[in-house]
């Protein structure tokens, strides 16, 4: 492809100025074969500006593509650490021994808190504060069934928008 003359003789921002003017496609021609004592036609201007309309397009493309990609990962991240979660909650309520259930109950914690910070990242309302004591060994799991429940609401609210 043949190089455009605006950008041959580096008439870019210049061109720019008289199209911020208000400058007609005609008069943008004449005024830059004028100034830089090179033949600049109707079509050439036309051309250049098309050009980089086209640009800016596949930019934004490619940003809205990113974005999509981005976006995705998180989700990917969240539910995985989701799935995590359900182990180890279904190891809090059905471990053998004690000792497993407050491990479990430790590391549950660990991956919510984990899971909140993500989801803080992504939601406008970064002042929520989530407590969790493992006190009562069979407290636990009904406080986490509860907080799994926000979850799964503002999961459900994002696949609705």
């Amino acid at each position: 492809m043949r190089l455009n003359n605006i950008i041959k003789f580096n008439l870019e921002t210049r061109t720019k100025e008289l199209k911020d003017q208000g400058k007609t496609l005609d008069e943008i021609s004449e005024i830059l074969s004028v100034e830089s004592e090179q033949k600049i036609t109707k079509s050439t201007v036309f051309r250049y500006f098309e050009a980089k309309d086209r640009e800016a397009a596949q930019v934004i493309e490619k940003q809205d593509k990113l974005k999509a990609r981005v976006v995705e990962a998180e989700i990917s991240t969240i539910e995985y650490r989701m799935r995590g979660i359900e182990v180890l909650l279904n190891i809090a309520e059905n471990g053998e021994h004690e000792h497993n259930r407050v491990k479990a109950s430790l590391a549950l914690k660990d991956s919510l808190d984990s899971l909140d910070s993500r989801l803080g990242k992504l939601s406008p309302t970064k002042n929520t504060q989530n407590n969790f004591f493992v006190n009562a060994p069979g407290a636990e799991p009904a406080k986490l069934r509860d907080r799994m429940k926000v979850y799964d609401a503002i999961f459900e609210e994002a696949d609705e928008s």
